[in-house]
């Protein structure tokens, strides 16, 4: 698991100027103990998270969920996860039939026509581009836990 904390500084780094200066100046490393200790603290509920990061064009968090998400597309966004325990189902793509903006360029709800589904296990990389619906399906009595990296869209996409 230590090459997961190197994982976190270099897809950072390749997508934020400010994260790549303070890599080359030694940067920050989020150990798996640290984000085990994260995710034991908290609270019990059907999805939770820590937030572990901000800056200009990007954030990063822990989540744990145990129930399934709802449909999302985040249209300024692109999600990229790191799965770090237990296995779930990805759907992606498609259209969002039903779905409602709930904030400016972010739609949720309703459910996914046409869409690719994938079963997500630990170590897995997943990228999500803007614009493209997903949800993440847990089944009953499950749990999972990735790092949920939100990397702002080129201008113009």
């Amino acid at each position: 698991m230590r090459g997961f904390a190197v994982v976190v500084v270099a897809v950072l780094a390749a997508h934020s100027p400010l994260i790549a200066q303070a890599a080359q100046a030694g940067g920050e490393v989020i150990t798996p103990r640290r984000l085990q200790t994260i995710a034991d603290s908290l609270p019990p509920g059907a999805s939770r998270t820590a937030q572990l990061g901000r800056g200009s064009g990007y954030t990063f968090a822990l989540t744990q969920r145990d129930s399934a998400g709802g449909v999302e597309v985040h249209m300024a966004w692109t999600d990229e996860f790191v799965m770090q325990r237990g296995s779930a189902t990805l759907i992606y793509g498609g259209t969002a039939d039903g779905a409602r903006e709930t904030t400016p360029g972010e739609l949720r709800g309703g459910t996914i026509r046409g869409g690719t589904r994938v079963a997500l296990h630990a170590g897995d990389v997943v990228v999500i581009p803007a614009g493209t619906p997903h949800q993440m399906l847990v089944d009953r009595g499950n749990r999972v836990a990735y790092l949920a990296f939100k990397i702002a869209a080129p201008a113009g996409r």
